[in-house]
């Protein structure tokens, strides 16, 4: 077995990061966790549109970045995230996250139960409803590729700065190295570099992240990938990201101060029955992100004895293709002793039935009995 797994539960829960923008303290007073933001008695509710109910990188990344960010400037505030099929539609690469779904939904129940949307995803049918929404509903497109020019004109400004910047803030780095090695023991990355030109589809996001994290280059055609190799500082080839991450965080501040001057201006007080759900969130949110680090630390677990179970299966196999080897070089030996016999007893035979060997032969047992 190898040694044991190095990243504890205090190495988890009590990693610090810089208090700069853009960077929290873990379990540090007045700071704010990677995924679990400190609870406030903020007031509101964003609905986060996106496509987490597809698979792919972006699908998974965006909503979770502009909810982490818009939380640590919108401390307790109520972030929703949607999806055009939502829960009905799970994926693997959704690590397990509810989204709310759109469809059958009608527009005055959106706008009813949010104070403000974001609308993160390229999908058809998520753009096409946001139009529909009640014109006096702020909407904000954040990192859609192609804006439609009737979403872009009912639009309260449309942010361009793709979010998969700041993917660290859903995904712990630290842990990205322990990622890799898990994934090579599972058999999903080779031993020694590699390079990335697809990320497959059936694993969940962080772990695709963790694969561009170690990867030596990465090729792609999707700007989100492009944005988070970024990030990681990982040399990649692709479509260039739109904008840059200070113009992201430009950006969600100016998201931010848009969500609280609406709320100012419906002049709702929600405080009595926000509290509850304040708490109820904060709880729910850090028991989600508390189980999913269990979850890897519970992968190592399985992941060491399996890779040891693999490597025996492996000698096993060695060994009997060397034993197969060895029954074959001992066929054939016997094959060829049965011949060589064979042979022996044929001219053995044939001496016998000789003349000289048939006519002598009284005389032979009668020269073995005097001697005997």
């Amino acid at each position: 077995m190898r040694a044991q797994f190095s990243v504890t539960w205090a190495t988890l829960i009590g990693l610090t990061r810089s208090a700069e923008h853009g960077r929290y303290r873990w379990g540090s007073p007045g700071g704010y966790s990677l995924a679990v933001p400190a609870p406030s008695t903020g007031v509101g509710a964003v609905a986060i549109w996106t496509s987490a109910d597809q698979p792919g990188l972006g699908d998974q990344l965006l909503g979770r970045v502009i909810q982490q960010e818009l939380l640590t400037r919108l401390p307790g505030w109520r972030m929703t995230l949607c999806s055009p099929d939502g829960w009905r539609r799970p994926f693997v690469a959704d690590g397990g996250l509810v989204t709310e779904p759109l469809r059958d939904r009608a527009p005055s129940e959106l706008t009813a139960s949010a104070t403000l949307t974001v609308v993160c995803s390229d999908d058809p049918f998520t753009l096409d409803l946001a139009t529909r929404l009640d014109p006096a509903h702020p909407v904000v497109p954040f990192g859609v590729r192609d804006v439609p020019a009737v979403l872009a004109a009912r639009s309260a400004f449309v942010a361009e700065a793709d979010p998969a910047f700041l993917a660290e803030r859903v995904v712990a780095i630290d842990t990205l190295p322990v990622r890799v090695t898990q994934l090579r023991q599972l058999g999903e990355l080779p031993d020694g570099d590699y390079d990335v030109s697809e990320l497959p589809g059936n694993i969940v996001f962080e772990d695709r992240i963790a694969m561009l994290s170690g990867a030596r280059s990465v090729t792609t055609d999707d700007s989100h990938v492009t944005a988070v190799c970024a990030a990681l500082g990982v040399p990649c080839e692709g479509p260039a990201p739109t904008g840059t991450p200070d113009d992201l965080r430009d950006e969600l501040d100016r998201l931010a101060a848009l969500a609280e001057k609406t709320l100012a201006e419906q002049g709702s007080d929600l405080g009595s029955r926000m509290a509850v759900l304040e708490h109820e969130n904060h709880a729910l949110r850090q028991a989600h992100w508390h189980l999913r680090q269990r979850m890897l630390v519970e992968r190592q677990r399985l992941a060491e004895p399996l890779a040891e179970t693999w490597r025996e299966r492996d000698q096993a196999v060695d060994e009997a293709a060397e034993l197969k080897a060895s029954n074959r070089e001992l066929t054939r030996q016997n094959e060829e002793l049965a011949a060589r016999l064979a042979h022996v007893e044929s001219e053995l035979a044939n001496w016998r039935n000789t003349k000289l060997v048939r006519w002598t032969r009284p005389l032979r047992d009668a020269y073995g009995k005097a001697r005997g």
